[in-house]
């Protein structure tokens, strides 16, 4: 068996090149249908390149005077495949490992050896999520290190497929949605992030609480719709309908698993599939009415900020003199930007702005310009911890915005990039 990785594979055509360990300068011809098992799943979502392999090699039949490879498989003696665990620790602390998929060993993984797709993005995973990872070892144990998440869909991609995504939100932005400027302003895309940002979460949320509504038609086909929470220029709600996807198999095996529903469109109850429920789905919810205290920001709690987590996103901050700043004139400028927060709270509540994150309520407060009191530079995050608040990170204007549309359409009074 030659050794050797993939160095390039047309996902529209089904064929590509792998690149030899013994001479890095000979190319050699593959084609999916010749590609097994992890592999496969590898070049159909595009999580293959440098991937080391295992192949045979004979002349092509395909292309006159190249090498073909056959039988193309990963080289699990340098990559695993497997699935994300959790487990509890001690002092009731989780930690997750990696389930090798064939020999069930488990990996000690951490955040850090997770690769990252943006610089400066957290990466989120949950439990059965598939990843490939390189097999290493300390002191401690096992290790799972250069992981590389399989599925990283956005959560609505993993629950319904599309034939066109990014034109069903265009055509909801355009054709249906009350009229809202769903774009970044600080840093325009000429799209619309905010709104597949807030379908994305809306839909995982509808999905948490069960406030879908599922149907079928009197030839047993399934159906499913749900509140977008959205509303069109006559204030007539906006749901998602889904069909049963033709495709998807509850399978157990390794890998991308193929969603259960299939998009149709975006619509209000005038659409051709409102005949096949008889309950209407309703809005996703991020508080009980009892908790209504929980939206408005108590200025008489005291406010501790997490210094060395927000000076790692000083960053974030739109401001030459605030990234000059050294430590503690930045804590100074904190401090100065809470008390100022707290002063204009206690003048307008809706000041601090709450938004939903990790199954919380925390608040947006303007971090401001020391000269220019009244221009925010970003956001800062507070959230409420035991007896007092927490300033626990820093969030661009953009990112701001975008949180804290999916509780509310904000009132731009200072975030407004």
């Amino acid at each position: 068996m030659e050794k050797g990785i993939v160095k390039f594979y047309n996902t529209s055509k089904g064929w590509g090149y792998l690149t030899l360990d013994t001479d890095e300068n000979i190319d050699v011809y593959f084609h999916i249908s010749n590609v097994k098992d992890e592999l496969e799943v590898l070049l159909l979502n595009d999580k293959a390149q440098n991937e080391p392999v295992i192949f045979e090699t004979k002349p092509s039949t395909k292309r006159s005077g190249q090498t073909e490879a056959f039988n193309v498989k990963l080289d699990l003696e340098k990559r695993k495949v497997g699935y994300i665990k959790k487990k509890e620790g001690d002092y009731d602390f989780d930690y997750y490992y990696i389930k090798d998929y064939h020999s069930e060993d488990e990996y000690f993984l951490h955040h850090s050896n997770v690769k990252k797709s943006v610089a400066d993005k957290y990466v989120s995973f949950e439990e059965e999520d598939p990843v490939i990872f390189t097999p290493s070892s300390n002191e401690k144990g096992m290790l799972a290190k250069n992981v590389v998440l399989l599925d990283n869909r956005p959560f609505i991609l993993g629950f319904a497929e599309f034939q066109d995504y990014e034109n069903a939100v265009h055509q909801l932005q355009t054709d249906l949605c009350e009229d809202e400027n769903w774009d970044y302003i600080q840093k325009p895309t000429g799209g619309n992030p905010i709104l597949k940002s807030y379908l994305n979460q809306t839909c995982k949320r509808v999905v948490d609480q069960g406030k879908y509504v599922e149907g079928a038609s009197s030839k047993g086909v399934k159906y499913l719709f749900l509140n977008t929470g959205l509303v069109d220029v006559f204030q007539n709600e906006i749901y998602a309908y889904f069909s049963e996807n033709r495709r998807y198999t509850d399978s157990t095996s390794w890998g991308i698993k193929t969603p259960k529903w299939w998009f149709l469109e975006f619509n209000t109850d005038q659409s051709v599939y409102f005949k096949y429920f008889t309950d209407i789905p309703e809005i996703a919810t991020y508080f009980e009415e009892t908790e209504t205290s929980k939206l408005i920001f108590d200025t008489t709690i005291n406010i501790r900020p997490n210094w060395e987590h927000l000076n790692t996103r000083r960053k974030r901050v739109a401001s030459e003199e605030i990234q000059k700043m050294s430590e503690q004139e930045f804590r100074d400028a904190i401090e100065d930007s809470i008390e100022m927060a707290k002063k204009r709270i206690k003048r307008n509540y809706k000041t601090a702005i709450p938004h939903f994150y990790n199954n919380d309520i925390q608040f947006l407060v303007p971090l401001c310009e020391r000269r220019n009191r009244g221009k925010a530079l970003a956001a800062m995050v507070i959230q409420k911890s035991e007896q007092i608040y927490e300033v626990t990170t820093i969030l661009t204007l953009d990112q701001a915005y975008n949180n804290a549309r999916l509780l509310a359409k904000p009132d731009r009074e200072w975030l407004n990039p």
